[in-house]
């Protein structure tokens, strides 16, 4: 009786190991092939840039930093701190930047872009084109927009400010003084 049930145990057990769905083909990542990501939305494997992690005592981002040794190019800020991970933005040299947290690895920098008074950089106003006349109006500064990231906040949180947030490699961030 033992010997009949054998083969019947080995039987059902290879069936349980079988794909339910072996048409589907899946990518890397985990979505179907053909499938893509909207540009507007964040990855699955995006992390927030956590802010605060100094404690109440201390500014919500603790370090300052500047982009360099980029030998020519533009650093790309990813929605998380892996090679693989979404670019959301390009930095250029000398870019400022508040340091909010790293990678466990401490390969990646959790960033805040903001300029040296934590202000919201402003965007470079392009030349006026050849054969035109410039505005002889003077040009009036934007009023800043305040990232909150120079004030303490309460505890350890996302960063849900109105600046652009995101990983950067450690290797092209120097840390600097105010």
């Amino acid at each position: 009786m033992k010997a009949a049930l054998l083969p019947l145990a080995i039987a059902l057990t290879l069936a349980g190991c079988a794909d339910p769905e072996p048409a589907q083909k899946r990518a890397p990542g985990g979505v179907q092939a053909g499938e893509r990501l909207d540009a507007a939305e964040p990855s699955p494997t995006a992390r927030a840039v956590n802010i605060g992690e100094g404690g109440t005592r201390f500014a919500a981002c603790q370090g300052r930093g500047r982009v360099g040794n980029l030998r020519g190019g533009k650093l790309a800020v990813r929605d998380a701190p892996f090679d693989d991970a979404k670019q959301i933005g390009e930095l250029a040299e000398d870019a400022h930047v508040f340091i909010c947290t790293r990678s466990l690895d401490q390969q990646w920098l959790g960033v805040v872009v903001a300029s040296e008074d934590g202000m919201k950089p402003v965007a470079a106003t392009p030349a006026p084109a050849e054969g035109s006349e410039p505005n002889d109006a003077p040009a009036t500064p934007a009023p800043g927009v305040d990232c909150g990231v120079t004030a303490p906040v309460r505890g350890k949180r996302p960063y849900a400010g109105p600046c652009q947030s995101g990983w950067v490699e450690s290797t092209f961030v120097a840390v600097v003084a105010r």
